[in-house]
């Protein structure tokens, strides 16, 4: 892969690698915030994979970092936070 910006990479059509190596060890690329994250369990959640042909289970990580989990898998909690629910609050609200 060339040596681009990620602007000149997104320009171009051209797709950002899901994991990159840096100073700071390998980091993964958050599919909602399209920033790059050290790989460990400070920044994402993690799993239990299938085991593999040998029978070992390894450890997985989410598509989306802890910080965009809420936002990517469960839109329903950050939309309606002000919302009034039931019959008798929007009684009291009037």
């Amino acid at each position: 892969m060339p040596n681009l910006s990620r602007n000149e990479l997104n320009g171009k059509g051209m797709k950002l690698p899901k994991f990159i190596e840096t100073e700071l060890g390998k980091e993964k690329l958050c599919i909602e915030c399209q920033e790059y994250w050290p790989l460990d369990k400070e920044f994402w959640f993690t799993y239990r994979n299938k085991p593999n042909k040998q029978g070992v289970r390894t450890i997985g990580y989410e598509a989306a970092c802890k910080c965009c989990y809420k936002i990517r898998y469960k839109p329903q909690l950050v939309k309606g936070t002000n919302r009034i629910k039931s019959y008798f609050e929007k009684e009291r609200a009037s």
